[in-house]
């Protein structure tokens, strides 16, 4: 590919690998959903029992994550995603096998939470935020975009469970990631735009390192703090980065991952069938995605105005959740997939752009990792939580509670986080 003469700057190439990333990779991560009942049925193991499958693959992807951020920063990359696809595929293909619970835990949870880290979020965020500066917030979009390819794999994962059976699905899934992603990795992804000789946005630099086009960028409100070179020990001295890691927490976390661990049995609890659920609830991978295009408003209006503007729409569609009683109204569940969607494709980006926008320089790495790590300790926490509250109360709604509260106390700790006040939209 010639950098010179081709007219797309080279680091939207690397986004859409990202987007291709977040789809495979995290669409693996989201099938448990839909393999979940089949577990249930199969193995006879209890809700709670069986969702720290899922409780421990998010604990291992967050223990991984700031080793992800240092190992990006000192070995490149490459290297880092190539290897982390590996054990991805290689987590996957293993589960096909699995008969007892501390099986799944090292398959699905310790090889395979490990290996979607290294290829993940904490990565291409790292990468992207070197690639781009005025168009971040749209590049970030991208990347998150890919979350709805994800999310919209439900129907094609409950057509192959029912197929060819759930351990041929996780066969499948482990061999599609390790052929699409180890070549897209190793031809495509580069750390810094200097590799290329070339410029952050594809724009020529100023003496002050920001490219020439004043337009669209983000104006510097503090320049103290924008001055300090930061470090992971540097972030941690401060409440802003404590702020970020309640943000991602409640809302990535226990927020999430309450509702992707227990919504297609919640659904199938209450007359759905598995198919027709996982059908519905896939357009949370549709609305996802236009929500993750949508999010480059952040770049507008700013990132907590933002978010605001998605926890309204998010907590309307939790609110509805919790009275679906029974199957008599569906566009109850088509309101509930739809909002979720919408809110939180608007979020994730936004959230990321923060993060960028606050702690910037070229260590970065390991605070993006530390900032998921907060995330995937929720995220450990919610589908067991779920599927206890299940057990001791018989339904799913104090579980949808907690997660509905939680989604405010997000959104309130973006607004203290206020990166609005380190760097402003123009």
């Amino acid at each position: 590919m010639d950098k010179k003469t081709n007219p797309l700057f080279y680091g939207w190439y690397i986004a859409l690998v990202g987007t291709t990333a977040y789809a495979l990779g995290y669409g693996a991560r989201f099938s448990f959903s839909v393999i979940f009942p089949s577990l249930l049925e199969e193995f006879k193991w209890s809700r709670d029992l069986t969702a720290t499958m899922f409780s421990v693959h998010l604990l291992i992807y967050g223990i991984a994550a700031p080793i992800t951020g240092f190992l990006v920063d000192r070995t490149g990359p490459r290297k880092t995603m190539v290897l982390g696809a590996i054990l991805l595929s290689l987590g996957l293909i293993l589960s096909r096998w699995g008969n007892q619970l501390w099986y799944f835990w090292i398959t699905f949870g310790l090889i395979s939470g490990a290996g979607l880290c290294m290829i993940g979020a904490v990565p291409f965020t790292t990468v992207l935020r070197n690639w781009f500066e005025k168009k971040r917030g749209l590049a970030l979009s991208l990347l998150f975009l890919g979350s709805g390819g994800a999310f919209g794999c439900y129907p094609a994962v409950a057509w192959l469970i029912d197929t060819i059976g759930w351990r041929d699905t996780y066969l499948i899934e482990g061999l599609v990631v390790g052929g699409v992603m180890i070549p897209l990795v190793l031809f495509v992804v580069r750390y810094h735009p200097r590799d290329m000789g070339l410029f952050r946005d594809g724009l020529p630099e100023t003496k002050e390192g920001r490219t020439s086009s004043g337009k669209g960028t983000l104006r510097v409100v503090d320049p103290a703090w924008t001055a300090i070179d930061w470090t992971l020990s540097k972030a941690v001295r401060t409440g802003r980065f404590w702020l970020i890691c309640l943000t991602t927490f409640s809302l990535w976390g226990i927020n999430q991952n309450i509702l992707l661990a227990h919504q297609v049995a919640f659904a199938i609890d209450m007359g759905f069938s598995k198919l027709y659920a996982a059908s519905v609830l896939s357009l949370f991978g549709l609305t996802y995605a236009i929500g993750s295009l949508g999010s480059l408003i952040s770049d507008r209006i700013g990132r907590e105005v933002t978010v605001t503007l998605a926890t309204a729409i998010g907590i309307s569609g939790m609110i509805v959740l919790m009275f679906i009683r029974d199957a008599s109204q569906p566009w109850m569940l088509y309101y509930f997939s739809i909002s979720l969607g919408v809110s939180n494709g608007l979020c994730s980006p936004t959230i990321a752009a923060a993060l960028t926008d606050i702690f910037q320089g070229p260590r970065v790495g390991p605070i993006v990792g530390a900032v998921w790590f907060a995330f995937a300790v929720g995220g450990t926490i919610g589908p067991w939580l779920g599927g206890w509250l299940f057990e001791r109360t018989g339904d799913y709604f104090l579980a949808f509670l907690v997660a509905t509260v939680l989604f405010a106390v997000a959104c309130a700790a973006l607004w203290l986080a206020a990166p609005r006040k380190v760097r402003r939209v123009s």
